[in-house]
């Protein structure tokens, strides 16, 4: 009875009928993960790879519940689909490139093989694919965006935003890279927006506790400026000038003193009569007890550029008192209550520098 039943089951021509399965998602099992690549090169396309076992419940879900809905293969039908079981030999590498721990860990990548999303465990196939459409949005945004940066490599605007996005997906090398492209960006209808670029990275380097990165940077910017002013004309050195200035706000929150005296010095090259670099250069090493008798000069050439202005009168006043030239801090302290008499910050002071000048040397009280 089971010979003849077996044979009345039999099809035509004698053959066994191919066992009947369910639409699935198309995966490729356990292939090289060079050949995938090398395919998905050829034809564009991006990658989800699928790390399971046999012995993964979760993962045996999202084959019975997920990879058969009809959606999710149409959704599927672009990308090239790999699955890798982590108990072979050969999957180990792979496992460690894309650091998996855990069970089902799916990883969307690329058509390089670099990685742009990724989930562990179960889902339903409506968050699945939510998870899928997301990536393709995103990276349809990123060919977007490459074919931009391909038509304006020099733009630092959009490298800005080739840095943001590296960076943001981790791909640090691939960041620093295009903050270097910045550094590059030395003519003058790209070096001032390259340098605001720079001074924003640097920012975020300091707020995050890389102080030293963004002392580094902010160096590396201020040379990107020409040594000097004679070649410029007037319009472009004050836009230098302008730039220069931005990478002083942030030198004196690191606080970077010699890189700030740097900046200062470079921006009085270009411009000899550029009051706030000379007062910024003069407060600058006062502060810091350093070149003095440059910052003295530069406080001086501050009060003729500035025609007496009395908050420089003061700052002369205190060079000289550092270096000890009381008489002079006298003279140059009176000035500034001569100017200011309501100030009285500036009587105190003269009081004080009085003080500490010899009696031979102190000049007559007028007041």
């Amino acid at each position: 009875m089971i010979l003849c039943c077996a044979g009345l089951a039999a099809p035509a021509g004698g053959q066994e009928a191919a066992p009947h399965r369910a639409p699935h998602v198309p995966w490729l099992e356990d292939a090289p993960w060079a050949e995938v690549l090398k395919q998905a090169r050829e034809v564009s396309l991006p990658i989800l790879i699928d790390f399971h076992a046999s012995w993964c419940g979760p993962c045996k879900a999202l084959d019975a519940m997920v990879y058969n809905e009809a959606e999710v293969i149409r959704e599927l039908a672009d990308v090239l689909t790999l699955k890798v079981d982590v108990d072979r030999p050969d999957a180990e590498a792979l496992e460690k490139e894309f650091g998996v721990t855990r069970l089902p860990t799916l990883i969307y990548c690329d058509s390089e093989g670099q990685r742009w999303g990724s989930f562990t465990g179960f889902v339903s196939a409506d968050t699945f694919l939510a998870r899928v459409r997301q990536w393709k949005r995103s990276l349809s945004g990123e060919r977007e965006f490459l074919a931009r940066l391909e038509t304006a490599p020099d733009d630092p605007v959009i490298l800005m935003e080739a840095f943001n996005r590296s960076k943001g997906a981790g791909r640090s090398a691939e960041a620093a890279g295009f903050r270097e492209r910045l550094l590059t960006l030395t003519r003058p209808d790209r070096r001032h927006e390259a340098a605001r670029q720079l001074v924003i990275i640097a920012t975020n380097e300091f707020l995050s506790g890389s102080a030293d990165e963004a002392q580094d940077l902010i160096r590396r910017t201020e040379t990107m400026f020409p040594a000097d002013g004679q070649d410029l004309g007037r319009d472009l050195r004050l836009r230098d000038l302008e730039s220069l200035a931005n990478l002083t706000g942030l030198q004196e929150q690191l606080p970077d003193t010699l890189g700030l005296l740097e900046t200062y010095s470079h921006m009085i090259k270009l411009d000899r009569g550029y009051v706030p670099a000379l007062e910024g250069f003069a407060r600058t090493a006062l502060a810091g007890g350093i070149r003095l008798p440059q910052a003295t000069t530069c406080a001086l050439r501050a009060v003729i550029r500035s025609d007496n202005r009395p908050d420089l009168l003061a700052l002369l006043a205190a060079c000289y008192q550092r270096r000890s030239f009381h008489a002079r801090a006298v003279k140059w302290m009176e000035k500034a209550v001569a100017a200011a008499p309501d100030n009285l910050e500036f009587h105190d002071r003269l009081g004080l520098y009085r003080s500490t000048c010899p009696p031979w040397m102190r000049p007559p009280d007028h007041n």
